[in-house]
């Protein structure tokens, strides 16, 4: 029992370092400056749906820090069934949402709906799917940022009136987003320096 109990604290631990990173953190902070910047483009007189893509740049950012920089220090692990099974029904929700909302987006874009309108629907079929992500990947200070964002969009729409837009969105996301990035860097420069590349074997010349 006792064993058992050990080497599922090992197991946590492992887990946990995997978010020492700060990648994540970098990721929150990209998703806060993209939905801080969207806004410009239509003062621009750019329709918003281009800027959609950027949102693909915190996944590539994910899977390059991931890839290229925690894996290298701590070793691929390979997780037990409990971890395995969350990651299997987070992909599942993430599927069904995304089926779900991005024709929902695609028509409301083309109907012209009003920016904020469009926000409140996408945020309504997000939040569940940003709780189960959250969840599925138990890193507890991830539903601070999610809090955040959700209390974001509300404020954003509060200040359009004051400050009109894009100012609110840059208020908004722009500030939280860049305190948030500043965070993740802070963490991934004190993970490179905890976690130094292991150093490569020379091979030995007769």
């Amino acid at each position: 029992m006792t064993t058992t109990e050990s080497l599922k604290e090992l197991e946590r631990r492992a887990y946990r370092a995997t978010f020492e990173d700060g990648v994540y953190d970098i990721l929150f902070g990209l998703v806060f400056l993209i939905l801080a910047g969207i806004p410009i483009l239509e003062t621009m007189g750019i329709s918003r749906f281009p800027g959609y893509f950027l949102f693909l740049i915190p996944i590539l950012v994910l899977w390059l820090g991931k890839r290229h920089i925690t894996i290298p220090r701590l070793g691929f692990v390979e997780f037990g069934p409990k971890r395995k099974s969350k990651r299997r029904v987070l992909a599942w929700v993430f599927g069904v949402v995304l089926v779900l909302t991005l024709p929902l987006m695609i028509i409301m874009l083309r109907q012209g709906l009003p920016g904020n309108q469009v926000w409140f629907i996408v945020a309504l079929f997000a939040a569940p799917l940003l709780a189960v992500a959250i969840f599925a990947v138990d890193c507890p200070r991830l539903y601070i940022y999610a809090a955040l964002l959700a209390a974001t969009v509300a404020e954003s729409e509060f200040l359009t009136s004051y400050v009109g837009t894009p100012f609110n969105a840059l208020i908004s996301f722009g500030i939280p987003g860049t305190a948030i990035i500043i965070y993740g860097i802070s963490l991934l420069i004190t993970f490179i320096k905890k976690y130094p590349l292991p150093a490569q074997e020379v091979p030995h010349v007769s």
